[in-house]
């Protein structure tokens, strides 16, 4: 039994740094294609994803079509719940080409059929294809299916692109007896709510749809593709617009909702209250050269010989919100400090907090939100830099 026992304590702490597996499939693709994204979260029943908030099973996968090089974050749906993983999709313009799209196989269940009866299209393509199916013009992925209900005779025709190329491929269906009915009308989103358009940050909404025709469902922000008529949970960080964009064979058509975040009501000290523009504006709302202001503004009322952590260096102002996304709460311990590099080129850093001693700040930063320590695991204790010394004045001869 002992042997045993120490097994399973080996295996148990070996899986406890990674909670939750992600797979991005292709981990590297071109502007405007597709990528599968699987994840398997056994030790939490749900999960949230990031970016769109978006509350999903705690094992499954959703198609993915973003727009720039994106991390994927996998979160734990309950409040406050850690992060438990994340996968990066880089989008290159410049990728290779590749194979060009290939249609191995287009084939119907039925080649004759009544009125109205269901047939089965399948298909099969090689080269990383995305699939246009006429008529409709509907965009479905290489190796797929659908079914249409014919009320004639029809010739349906697949083309499968990418980059590099493709090709079509046609099959007819005839429809026998007297008679014909009309085509089945283009997808609807009939309905599309919100349980409430007026939450607290971290409060959850279930949004729902119900749409008309054989339709699928796109829903952004977040890209997820579901069926017409379901729901699904989000927890917006901020006022967000959900558009619900559905489609058939003969068309379709999209509806958008808001969902209002309150902001947080901050209690302010009477050291705020003379500038309280400055104590109530969160960091992630700041650009670049008003953090670089709350920055010094802190720096300078630290005492002398303070430490701090350093987090991040960046050239980017873009990455000031993932700074005061991760630190949640505790972001108004963040300074943002300008950091000028030895050629001249000048970068922002990110430090946390103020500390008397390296030890106080080693100390801090395990108190620090799970969020912030995960996703910046290199910190570490420094003295607070130094205001940069301004250059000396110019004199006369």
């Amino acid at each position: 039994m002992l042997p045993l026992l120490a097994l399973t304590t080996v295996l148990c702490l070996a899986q406890a740094p990674t909670p939750c597996t992600l797979a991005l499939e292709p981990s590297e693709i071109r502007p405007g294609d597709s990528v599968l994204l699987t994840w398997s979260c056994t030790q939490v029943p749900r999960i949230r994803l990031e970016p769109g908030g978006m509350i999903l099973p705690g094992r499954s996968q959703v198609t993915l079509r973003p727009g720039y090089t994106t991390t994927y974050r996998v979160f734990d749906a309950r409040p406050g719940g850690p992060e438990l993983g994340h996968a990066e999709v880089r989008v290159t313009p410049g990728l290779p080409l590749g194979e060009p799209a290939r249609i191995c196989a287009f084939d119907a269940s039925a080649r004759a059929v009544l009125p109205g009866e269901p047939v089965v299209l399948k298909w099969e393509c090689a080269g990383s294809a995305k699939v246009r199916l006429e008529p409709g013009g509907m965009e479905l992925d290489g190796k797929s299916e659908v079914i249409v209900t014919p009320m004639e005779n029809t010739r349906y025709t697949i083309t499968a692109n990418n980059a590099a190329g493709g090709q079509s491929r046609t099959l007819e269906v005839a429809v026998l007896g007297p008679g014909v009915g009309a085509l089945p009308l283009p997808a609807v989103a009939c309905t599309f709510t919100a349980s409430r358009q007026v939450v607290k940050p971290g409060e959850q909404v279930e949004l729902r749809w119900s749409c008309q025709g054989n339709a699928k469902v796109h829903l952004e922000p977040g890209g997820l593709e579901l069926d017409g008529q379901s729901s699904i949970a989000v927890v917006p960080d901020r006022t967000t617009v959900y558009t619900l964009s559905v489609s058939n064979l003969m068309g379709g058509s999209s509806r958008s909702l808001e969902v209002r975040v309150e902001e947080p009501r901050i209690v302010l000290s009477e050291k705020d209250l003379a500038e309280p523009e400055e104590a109530i504006k969160p960091l992630d709302r700041m650009d670049l050269p008003e953090a670089l202001h709350r920055g010094e503004a802190l720096r300078a009322a630290a005492p002398q010989g303070s430490w701090t952590l350093r987090l991040v260096v960046s050239g980017a102002a873009s990455g000031l919100k993932q700074v005061a996304r991760m630190a949640g709460a505790k972001a108004h311990e963040i300074l943002i400090l300008p950091f000028p590099r030895r050629d001249g080129i000048r970068f922002w850093q990110a430090c946390y907090g103020t500390y008397p001693s390296s030890a106080a700040a080693s100390r801090a930063w395990q108190s620090a939100p799970t969020a912030l320590r995960q996703t910046f695991k290199d910190a570490f204790p420094q003295r607070l830099p130094l205001k940069p010394k301004p250059a000396p004045a110019a004199t006369a001869d």
